[in-house]
């Protein structure tokens, strides 16, 4: 243990009196390295730096950011909450820096050797144990690399030592294991996968590196590959689950026990992802081909700041063609590395590597002002209603605030924000769908198109296309080869073209190739299309005088006009087609027919026979009327809905129970969305999920239109309780908070930020607000940045409540006054706690200024 301390050799000091940090430092550098910083935002600026500090040695009361709001921020941070904290101040500082996250706490002014042997006996009790994870008994990543070295380092010296070899493992999709059963499941999982691993054939350790992620260290010749490929199914037995579970692993064989550890372990994670790339084999191994790889990889993150720099980065464009003009209308950017020694590099043999270490942000950076700069030349020269669309990575989410980037240059250059589209592809919405949700919904606002690129190459969604704020859909390349010769792609590309003309979303067809691909999209209304048929992506010059070649201006793409007279049966056979092409990935659909109040069921797909437990011959038994099978309450919901739906033209989100047999009830979440008018007929879409699984009891359930209420509603005995703001657009989470939470509160409820802004002025009694983020009219950060503004609420506690795994996200709310930040799905005991941390801290807020 004493070796693991060492590590831990380095101390910061925060404190803004220059000779009492003085003295209190010269006390710890006769045990520590020490690091000072004279406010609280100068420490902050350095543990952003680096986060292998020992302790933070930290007073009470500094300056504007105070010691109590660094305790906050270090306690609530996931990368810097296992810091430990030591706070100095009064004796009436001492509850409040305890009770905000501190571990130790010494009284003012006090002995400096005081302190440091406060710290020394703080450090070695909390750092004596960080060796093993708590939740699954491995080694954390730094003592496994330490170890593992260790023993390569002693085989190699003792002659003939056992061949070793490092394995990668992680669980494939882990994330939707956790959605699908929950937190505790994928706890239990890790658990069982830890100890299968550590009691494996040959193995000396095993080491924890993220959620999901372990390395082993083994004898080379006791690998049991056959029982690694198995190590799935095996842990879904043990729980007792049903679900395809796939662990993938990465081995490198070591042959040079020489070689650094976290190189190898970096060939071993090299070898993984060649594993999680096939469907064949669970299992790879590093090989020459890997090797190479590698080198080429090294070679270019080596040279890929100076190429930004010299210029070797060029944006291509590539022509999007107006079939009914025959025009070029817009264009998409394509950047191209046109290196000094191997020429023209394809951009499959960058990009990829990119993306996996960060550089992509400052490569998709350049390449949006190079298309600003070509937009506004393009217009000087007589082409202003030119549209160009540039690729976005999920990256970019992360690393920079998007929108504020792209209005800036947008501004720089004096061009209309319309004319620049993101393109954004649908396997990013898969990573983190709510992050994205967030980030195009910003853009959108702002005035910049959302386009989804390579649709239909992976596991496209309705929900996805009705979510995020869609302008266009550019279909994958994949389906326009067969167009025009094979039924089933015609089939499909066609079924994609009436869906997205009833959501009102244009598509591109790129990878248009031949005469044949050309006429079958003019047939089926496809208009704009892209691919070498036409022209391959061209330097800028080239694209001018491309321009020039057909006219002298480019035609104005006209705004799309629909026909809203619903075609029943093109509807269904689109969403039915779209169905087969997810292979059963689709929620329960449903074609609702209304005729003043009577609604019948016109179509339903296979999810939907499913879910009510159902088939073709009892649905047509048992009558079509949607709602005869809905509990007698809910019915003048659901037709309220299909009113609203129709009025606005926007999608209705209700909660409905629905009668199963006798005594037996579902609970359903129904998004609703209108078609059109035929007649005296409308029509809309149903998509349908069930949640009879959340802890949700019937009388939990609101009304589809969920008012803010007028004021609390205090227990029947008359005991005043504490009041909380729940500020939340989706219905379900509302309903599982407010069951949470209101055995200990008055829960008041508002569907987005402007109505929690007004509930708060209105009820000054509110004592702490959770919010979401993501939430329509104002969203979070907006609720934030308003609330620190008002006087009046300011001293208000705001607990966030966040999709987001992301660091970022944490940090901005955090800076813009947020309290607390907390993960989705919520865990009952740790809300609760966190929540009257919170409340008691804001009380003793108020008592001290009232005092």
């Amino acid at each position: 243990m004493k070796e693991a301390r060492e590590n831990q050799r380095d101390v910061l000091l925060v404190d803004g009196d220059a000779a009492r940090r003085r003295q209190t430092g010269e006390a710890l550098q006769s045990v520590y390295h020490v690091t000072a910083a004279l406010d609280g935002e100068m420490a902050v600026e350095l543990l952003h730096g680096r986060q292998d500090f020992a302790a933070v040695v930290v007073q009470c009361r500094l300056y504007d950011f105070s010691g109590f709001d660094l305790i906050r921020y270090l306690h609530t941070n996931r990368a810097l909450s296992a810091i430990p904290i030591v706070a100095i101040g009064e004796p009436e500082d001492e509850m409040k820096a305890l009770s905000l996250g501190a571990a130790g706490f010494v009284r003012s002014p006090g002995d400096p050797r005081l302190i440091c042997c406060q710290v020394q006996n703080l450090v070695n009790l909390i750092w004596s144990d960080r060796e093993r994870d708590v939740l699954t008994g491995a080694l954390l990543l730094d003592p496994f690399l330490k170890q593992a070295q260790q023993k390569l380092e002693e085989s190699a010296k003792g002659g003939r030592s056992p061949r070793w070899a490092v394995a990668f493992l992680n669980v494939s999709r882990f994330k939707t294991f956790n959605d699908l059963f929950g937190r505790a499941a994928g706890d239990q999982l890790l658990r069982n996968l830890a100890a299968r691993l550590m009691q494996g054939r040959g193995v000396e350790f095993v080491g924890r590196t993220g959620a999901d992620r372990f390395f082993v260290l083994c004898r080379r010749d006791e690998l049991d590959l056959n029982a690694v490929e198995q190590l799935g199914g095996e842990l879904m037995r043990r729980l007792h689950l049903k679900y395809g579970l796939r662990v993938c692993c990465g081995v490198y064989e070591v042959e040079d026990a020489s070689l650094p550890i976290r190189e190898i372990c970096d060939r071993a994670q090299l070898a993984e992802k060649k594993a999680s790339g096939r469907s064949d084999h669970s299992v790879a191994f590093y090989d020459e081909q890997l090797r190479r790889d590698l080198r080429w990889e090294q070679s270019v993150s080596a040279q890929m700041y100076d190429a930004l720099e010299s210029g070797q980065f060029q944006v291509y464009l590539q022509p999007i063609f107006s079939l009914s003009s025959n025009h070029p209308v817009s264009a998409e950017a394509l950047v191209r590395w046109v290196h000094p020694e191997h020429g023209m590099i394809p951009p499959d043999r960058f990009i990829p590597i990119f993306e996996r270490n960060g550089f992509i942000s400052k490569l998709d950076e350049y390449v949006w002002d190079k298309v600003f700069r070509y937009l506004a030349e393009f217009k000087a020269a007589g082409y202003p209603d030119l549209t160009i669309s540039s690729n976005m990575s999920r990256l970019d989410t992360y690393s920079m605030d998007v929108c504020a980037v792209l209005t800036e240059m947008a501004k720089k250059y004096g061009v209309r924000r319309s004319a620049f589209r993101v393109e954004v592809t649908e396997s990013a919405y898969m990573d983190d769908p709510r992050q994205l949700l967030e980030v195009t919904g910003r853009l959108s606002i702002a005035g910049f198109p959302v386009m989804i690129d390579d649709f239909g190459s992976g596991y496209s969604s309705l929900n996805m296309l009705m979510d995020m704020p869609v302008s266009t859909l550019k279909l994958d390349m994949s389906f326009i080869r067969g167009l025009g010769t094979d039924e089933r792609t015609n089939c499909v590309v066609s079924s994609i073209l009436r869906m997205a003309r009833w959501l009102e979303i244009g598509v591109v067809a790129e990878g248009v190739e031949t005469q044949t691909h050309v006429d079958y999209l003019r047939a089926i209304g496809c208009d704009r299309v892209q691919g070498y048929y036409f022209s391959r992506p061209v330097p800028k010059d080239e694209f001018v005088k491309l321009l020039e070649h057909y006219q002298k201006a480019p035609v104005r793409e006209k705004s799309r006009t629909y026909d809203r007279t619903a075609d029943m049966q093109s509807i269904w056979s689109a969403v039915t087609v779209y169905d087969r092409m997810l292979r059963g990935r689709m929620d329960a659909a449903v074609l609702y027919e209304q005729r003043g109040g009577t609604v019948e069921l016109l179509c339903v797909n296979d999810s939907y026979y499913k879910m009510m437990e159902s088939t073709p011959t009892l649905f047509s038994r048992n009558g079509r009327l949607a709602t005869a099978w809905l509990v007698e309450k809910d019915r003048a919901v659901f037709l309220r809905a299909l009113d609203t739906a129709a009025r606005t033209a926007e999608r209705q989100e209700l909660v409905l129970c629905r009668y199963m047999d006798a005594g037996r009830v579902k609970k359903l979440m129904v998004s609703i969305c209108y078609m059109g008018r035929k007649d005296d007929r409308r029509l809309f879409l149903g998509l349908i999920r069930d949640i009879s699984k959340l802890p949700i009891s019937s009388g939990d359930l609101p009304p589809a239109q969920v008012e803010l209420p007028a004021g609390p509603a205090h227990p029947a005995d008359g005991e005043k309780r504490e009041q909380v703001l729940i500020v939340e657009d989706n219905t379900v989470n509302r309903m599982i908070l407010r069951k949470m939470l209101s055995e200990h509160y008055d829960v008041l409820e508002a569907p987005n930020g402007k109505a929690g802004l007004e509930a708060l002025r209105r009820e000054p009694g509110i004592r702490a607000v959770l919010l979401d983020i993501i939430m329509p009219i104002m969203d979070g950060y907006e609720f934030l940045r308003e609330k620190e503004r008002d006087p009046a609420l300011k001293s208000v506690p705001v607990l966030v409540l966040s999709q987001s795994e992301g660091e970022d996200s944490r940090e901005k709310a955090l800076s813009m006054g947020a309290d607390g930040f907390v993960h989705k799905p919520y865990d009952k005991d740790s809300l609760s706690r966190l929540l009257d941390s919170i409340v008691s801290e804001g009380e003793q807020e108020r008592k001290e200024i009232k005092d």
